[in-house]
């Protein structure tokens, strides 16, 4: 199994926007070295995983001294990356569980049903675990009643969709607000709540699993369901 270098944050230092290492892994790995799907024809990268330490990860469009609190991440030696793709400034960490998704997608314009497509996989291998089942809102965004546990963004290289989106576990809701402004721009249903009034944690609606051990259940599922969701949206090139 090919096993790409990916820089964890644990080895991050000073203040400096830099591009997002899953991203990175996502471009960098060899297209032989995708897990394949649909006869053997069709290549699927994904992964689950959670940072060691935290970090602020900007949107292509944002900007750091807009969408955060530039002096408490520096204070607090919380490094700001950029992802390629949209939506909104996040921060990952301890208690957030990160999904980066990647496909060759027949359909080059249609981000929408896609946003749809992975979430409800997501939906479905986490509502289990949780006392009320999830629903998309806003654009993309995962919630439960009207809180957000989860945000998502999407990046295309013409048929290379990469989706990548964040879960709140067990997240410090707190650091969160201590390091990221209200945003630039939010979904109407968010209706002016700040971080902590607007986000939850699965913990807190039931979820008796941390990230880790969320990561190997939502890994199974995917293992499991991906070809079947996702079987008239592959690629092919012939």
């Amino acid at each position: 199994m090919y096993s790409p270098r990916i820089t964890d944050s644990s080895s991050w230092h000073g203040f400096e926007v830099v591009t997002m290492w899953m991203d990175n892994w996502v471009l960098n790995t060899p297209l032989e070295h995708w897990p394949l799907y649909r006869s053997q024809k069709s290549p699927v990268l994904f992964r689950f995983f959670e940072t060691r330490r935290p970090v602020v990860v900007l949107s292509s469009s944002n900007q750091a001294n807009e969408e955060t609190y530039e002096v408490q991440c520096r204070q607090q030696s919380v490094p700001i990356l950029k992802r390629r793709g949209g939506g909104g400034t996040v921060v990952l960490g301890p208690g957030c569980l990160v999904l980066t998704f990647a496909f060759y997608a027949r359909n080059i314009y249609g981000n929408q049903s896609y946003f749809s497509l992975i979430n409800n996989l997501w939906i479905n291998a986490i509502s289990p675990y949780v006392n009320t089942a999830p629903t998309q809102m806003g654009i993309s965004d995962i919630c439960i009643g009207e809180k957000k546990i989860a945000g998502t963004s999407i990046f295309r290289k013409k048929h290379l969709l990469v989706y990548q989106g964040s879960l709140l576990v067990d997240a410090d809701l707190n650091l969160i607000s201590s390091l990221l402004q209200h945003p630039t721009r939010e979904p109407e249903y968010r209706k002016g709540r700040n971080h902590s009034d607007f986000l939850t944690n699965m913990k807190t609606q039931g979820c008796s699993f941390g990230a880790s051990e969320l990561a190997i259940r939502c890994q199974t599922y995917f293992n499991q369901n991906v070809e079947e969701q996702l079987r008239q949206e592959f690629y092919i090139n012939s």
